[in-house]
């Protein structure tokens, strides 16, 4: 179980990670987690509002402690709010999108940045995030993470230190997300947008599928819900985080002729208002 090392209350959603590899699982709403692998491996604990976490796996206990970040958000201005103007940028078309993120048995985080536009200085809050979903069950669970941006471009610093858990209902919605009440105003130097995916059992899917030129049905599992993505020429603005570190959003190899040597940019409408 993980608690937090102050107030020993229990922290819900950490995602767990073995460093260098693509395993891992998410601590549930009790704070319990359960990993398993054969050797020793150095794990990595990631929770927001907290410091992240190291340590090798022979060391983990039953309860196992992460210290909460005393360092200052990012870039975050508070001030009171107009609400008598919207902008909208990243439109996205929901009938146009048939490409998707999704995420297997290991958990990742997928971000996408936001530029600063003076134009935004009229509707500098951050009112609504929508986001194209795809689930195979009913109201899975997603986890928005609100990044500043580093030197070299990565997502870096939260602008945010508490989760925003957004639900997606069953099949293809656009997921809207209310953020209006943490008068979060727009960083001049942009920021992102990250989706986390929860390994949790109310998000677990599981399916029979067939290899190509065989008829041999195989056990699958996902974990819902998947993120529509939109076609981009350049990965500049898309990166994930997986195996402990962020990276470059990878170039499509599919036959999709829109996708086709494309890049994948999650499909995120943001309102802003003043």
């Amino acid at each position: 179980m993980i608690i937090n090392s102050e107030t020993k209350e229990k922290i819900q959603y950490v995602n767990i990670w073995v460093e260098n590899e693509n395993i891992g699982t998410t601590s549930n709403e009790k704070g319990e987690f359960k990993l398993e692998i054969n050797v020793t491996k150095t794990i990595l604990f990631s929770a927001i509002g907290f410091e992240t976490k190291k340590i090798s796996s022979d060391l983990i206990k039953e309860i196992l402690e992460l210290k909460p970040l005393t360092t200052e958000l990012d870039e975050v201005i508070i001030s009171s709010k107009k609400t008598t103007q919207e902008l909208i940028i990243g439109e996205f078309k929901k009938s146009k999108i048939n490409h998707y993120f999704g995420c297997g048995i290991k958990p990742w985080i997928t971000a996408r940045f936001f530029k600063y536009n003076d134009e935004y200085e009229k509707t500098q809050f951050l009112k609504k995030i929508r986001i194209l979903t795809k689930s195979d069950v009913k109201d899975s669970k997603f986890n928005i993470r609100l990044y500043g941006v580093s030197e070299n471009g990565e997502p870096e610093n939260y602008i945010y230190d508490q989760n925003i858990i957004g639900t997606a209902k069953k099949g293809k919605k656009t997921t809207e997300i209310d953020i209006s009440e943490l008068n979060i105003e727009f960083p001049e130097n942009g920021f992102f947008i990250a989706i986390e995916w929860l390994i949790i059992e109310n998000n677990k899917y599981e399916y029979k599928y067939t290899m190509e030129g065989s008829r041999k049905k195989l056990d699958g599992t996902s974990y819902e819900p998947a993120i529509g993505t939109l076609p981009a020429e350049t990965h500049e603005n898309s990166w994930v985080f997986n195996q402990g570190k962020w990276r470059k959003v990878w170039k499509n190899a599919g036959t999709s002729k829109k996708y086709k040597d494309k890049y994948s940019l999650m499909a995120i409408e943001l309102t802003l208002t003043n």
